[in-house]
């Protein structure tokens, strides 16, 4: 723990679907670790009602709100790591950042917002460097697991052969036992409203640039990949992921841009991160003969958003207020007893320079958006907060891999994510 901190990790934001279950894991691991922890948030009464729900018991509850500055560093200055869960965080993440910029606090956060992120980093990163903190935006299904696989198969295909990673291609899996009752059962919708907000804002930057969030020193260029395709390592399938196909390329070429610049060799410079997911798998098995078609579509549905968030703001407007009022709002998902029923599959392959190539498989149980999210992030903020664990150097704006490492992936069995080379 920082020494002038009075909280290994403080979980800001607990009352939603995905902060309640941020809150269940935190209170079955921190006490195994010997850490403590809080939760902060605007209303005592709501963040105690989700503690009983889940039988938690935290060791301090603070009020924090996004509005009052000082209550922010209040929050920020007590924990060793943040784990903010408030969102839509374009409207409610800056002062977080802000405040951990200046006190050199961790924070880990489930931002979508990828072009926001560029304009926080900009603000903030030559502050949150001279301070030391350690904030790592996109730390739940969106990105760590791809980041993290994307790093162990390229670091692991470099040990192998001895020659740069020219490509990893990542195909996604999704399977479901149970029924879906409303768009919110499958989609988060901090997730959905993340992506209305990057709509309403609009700009071509984040829709056309893959490596929007690569630092200044790198010179590395290329747009998004949605055109349907098979996988290389699988053959299957494959459509734009879902729900956006527009945020883990950059946060997977931020950490190869951060780690060519610290000296590492294992990432070419003309690295490029591709993905999709596989079509099969959002098909019933009659259907799966359609795969190419429904690809097709996929990848012209998502074509035609990202032309949407390029067009004047007269056009946007209207069409992100549409979107708000049908889609799912912050804070809703499926009961808790669905979050259990689905599981994913990553099939990541890095690719060398010399033509050789690595795979690797990365598993997980509970549902994307609200259960792996939940457990993922609780169990990385742990990580970065445990004293016994030797993690990377470095401070400013970080991704998951280049914030975690992969030294200890067998971690994350805890968050029920299971990392393995083939």
């Amino acid at each position: 723990m920082d020494p002038a901190a009075e909280f290994d990790v403080v979980l800001y934001g607990p009352t939603g679907v995905t902060g309640r279950e941020v809150a269940r894991h935190l209170a079955r691991r921190a006490p195994a670790l010997g850490l403590t922890w809080a939760v902060a948030g605007r209303s005592s009464e709501r963040m105690s009602e989700t503690l009983d729900m889940v039988g938690a018991d935290p060791d301090a509850m603070l009020i924090a709100d996004s509005a009052d500055q000082r209550s922010i560093d209040t929050m920020v200055g007590s924990a060793t790591v943040v784990a903010n869960l408030v969102g839509p965080y374009a409207r409610y993440g800056e002062p977080v950042y802000d405040a951990c910029a200046r006190l050199g606090r961790a924070e880990l956060d489930l931002t979508g917002e990828v072009d926001w992120v560029r304009t926080m980093i900009n603000r903030h990163e030559p502050s949150a460097t001279a301070s030391g903190a350690r904030i790592v935006p996109t730390a739940g299904f969106e990105s760590l697991p791809f980041d993290l696989g994307a790093r162990l198969a390229a670091e692991t295909a470099y040990e192998r052969h001895g020659s740069p990673v020219v490509r990893v291609d990542v195909a996604c899996r999704t399977e479901s036992t149970g029924s879906l009752s409303g768009m919110s059962d499958a989609v988060s919708g901090g997730t959905y409203t993340s992506g209305v907000e990057a709509l309403r804002r609009g700009g071509a930057d984040g829709f056309t640039d893959a490596h929007l969030l690569d630092p200044a020193t790198s010179s590395a260029s290329g747009g998004y990949r949605i055109r349907p395709r098979r996988h290389s390592g699988t053959n299957e399938w494959l459509a734009p992921m879902v729900p956006s196909p527009f945020l883990n390329p950059p946060v997977a070429h931020r950490s190869a841009a951060l780690l060519r610049a610290e000296g590492s060799a294992t990432f070419a410079h003309d690295y490029e991160y591709v993905e999709g997911t596989v079509v099969a798998s959002i098909l019933p098995g009659s259907a799966r003969a359609a795969a190419p078609a429904v690809a097709g579509a996929l990848s012209a549905f998502q074509t035609g958003f990202g032309l949407v968030g390029r067009a004047p703001a007269a056009v946007r407007g209207p069409i992100a207020d549409f979107a708000t009022r049908i889609g799912p709002k912050p804070g809703e998902g499926p009961p808790v007893e669905k979050l259990d029923d689905w599981t994913y599959r990553l099939d990541v392959r890095a690719t060398c320079a010399s033509g050789r190539h690595v795979d690797v498989v990365v598993e997980a149980d509970g549902h994307p958006g609200y259960k792996s999210t939940a457990t993922m992030v609780g169990e990385a903020a742990l990580l970065m907060a445990d004293p016994n664990v030797e993690l990377p150097a470095g401070s400013g704006f970080l991704t998951p891999s280049t914030a975690l490492g992969i030294d200890h992936l067998d971690r994350f069995s805890e968050a029920a994510c299971r990392f393995s080379v083939n």
